[in-house]
């Protein structure tokens, strides 16, 4: 028996997943074993926030290396979450739950500020450097996106092609990563260099979440469910876990968006099994 195209797009995206987190914990493991590698990392400027850089600091070099490690366990969450999401859909199969999906495996490039920290504290390549940060800002358009599909689904959405939609979301997201401008003169303890147009990337950024939440609260009304509620503070919590895991540096912050996607995640997928259950019905229809 052939397996579904549902089935082969979810275990190319875990395999992907999968080699993104072993390339991460081997780059992870080359900036500790080797003496001096990780120097160059010290003293970098970190973007904050948008719009807000601090001063370099001291502790650049323990920094970059907590962001690689909350990277690797993003993704791990991440995979967990998506194997939850992949047995849902089998149940109802819910064009929304291959969204929630991609918003997880999105995570996943974070994975590529390994590369990015490798790259530059061994003075190599920065074209390379700056197209894995062109990569990075695609995953988080990716995500943000199909994310905002997935509440586009709890309004009622008609369209079902999936894959064309999907498609379309990879199109899209790459056309906007691929016009940012990026600044080769400032590389940040983010991993990543800084943007030319930053203004740009936060408006569009600040529109896809307010319409994300906004949906899942539409939901509610139209279908006098209360649970939409529920999932629309999952969708929160996602986009919060995004924030943070995208821009925080310090433990503390980091640990704060991991616990984030873990309780936005654990909440998306709960809601979405009970509206099933309760229903007796295909979940987004």
């Amino acid at each position: 028996m052939r397996p579904s195209t549902g089935t082969v797009a979810f275990t190319t995206a875990m395999t992907i997943t999968i080699l993104l987190i072993v390339g991460s914990a081997l780059g992870l493991s080359l900036l500790l074993a080797m003496p001096g590698l990780a120097d160059p990392l010290r003293s970098l400027p970190s973007n904050a926030w948008w719009f807000h850089y601090s001063d370099p600091s001291v502790a650049g070099s323990r920094d970059a290396l907590w962001r690689i490690c909350a990277a690797i366990a993003a993704a791990c969450i991440a995979c967990v979450a998506a194997f939850g999401g992949f047995r849902l859909y089998h149940k109802g199969s819910s064009p929304l739950l291959p969204f929630l999906m991609m918003f997880l495996f999105s995570l996943s490039l974070e994975c590529l500020r390994a590369g990015t920290a490798l790259l530059y504290a061994s003075d190599r390549s920065i074209g390379l450097s700056i197209v894995l940060t062109r990569t990075i800002y695609w995953g988080r358009f990716m995500g943000l996106l199909a994310l905002l599909i997935a509440g586009l689904y709890c309004i009622e959405l008609k369209y079902r092609k999936v894959m064309v939609l999907a498609g379309g979301v990879f199109l899209v997201s790459f056309a906007m990563v691929a016009y940012i401008p990026m600044d080769r003169t400032v590389f940040l303890a983010q991993l990543t260099w800084k943007l030319g147009d930053e203004q740009s990337v936060w408006f569009v950024n600040l529109v896809i979440g307010i319409l994300t939440v906004a949906t899942g609260c539409a939901a509610a009304l139209s279908r006098r469910d209360i649970r939409f509620l529920w999932l629309s503070a999952g969708f929160m919590l996602l986009l919060a876990a995004r924030e943070f895991l995208f821009f925080a540096t310090h433990p503390v912050m980091l640990a704060a968006g991991l616990a984030c996607l873990a309780g936005g995640c654990l909440l998306c997928l709960r809601i979405l099994s009970a509206i099933y259950q309760r229903a007796g019905e295909k979940l987004g229809i």
